[in-house]
């Protein structure tokens, strides 16, 4: 006597509801017991980890892997476990070579502005020596001499505040002398406001 996939099916069904047990799990037990016919063995799908697929899609934004099981059924990630990971604190780890690091450190730059060239973007002392280079030759566009430029940045002078001078050397040039009465200028200015308050 041969029963149809449909009629098997409407058995496993009832009996699942009857004596509370998982239609799926059944199925599959069936399944590799080779007791069911080709029309109701369960196809494998990649189930997915996610609970929804808003969840899934701001993961995937965000490159999060779910790492443990999340608070959705079957352990499932829901949107809450994704906002969740998004507000925990990461820890950006910055790849920098030694040398470029030593480099940086006794020119007082900051690396964080840095983009590397290096593998996985390392900053290497290549990219150090151009950002070095970049900010020479802004001094340089400026024409100022090495004095006047010493003497400003211990006065903690910006490059901003020094391309409104205008200098008295040749062809324009920033002299010690027009930094230190800037300077001068600046400390009278400033206590001629504090006498007005």
């Amino acid at each position: 006597m041969a029963t149809s996939a449909a009629t098997l099916e409407l058995i496993i069904g009832n009996l699942s509801a009857k004596f509370k047990f998982d239609k799926t799990k059944a199925l599959e037990y069936l399944a590799a017991e080779s007791l069911l016919p080709k029309k109701l063995i369960p196809t494998t799908t990649d189930v997915s980890l996610f609970a929804s697929s808003k969840a899934e899609a701001l993961a995937l934004q965000h490159h999060i892997t779910p790492d443990g099981d999340g608070s959705g059924r079957n352990g499932r990630w829901t949107l809450a476990d994704v906002n969740r990971k998004l507000a925990m604190p990461t820890k950006k780890k910055t790849l920098i070579s030694p040398n470029a690091l030593i480099l940086a450190n006794d020119n007082n730059l900051s690396i964080s502005d840095i983009v590397g060239t290096g593998m996985d973007g390392r900053i290497l002392i290549k990219d150090v020596q151009k950002l070095l280079q970049e900010d020479v030759e802004e001094e340089v566009t400026l024409n100022i001499s090495p004095r006047a430029v010493l003497e400003a940045t211990d006065n903690g002078i910006k490059i901003e505040e020094l391309k409104s001078l205008v200098g008295t050397g040749k062809n324009g040039k920033i002299l010690l002398e027009d930094v230190k009465k800037h300077i001068a200028s600046s400390a009278s200015s400033s206590s001629d406001d504090e006498d007005e308050d």
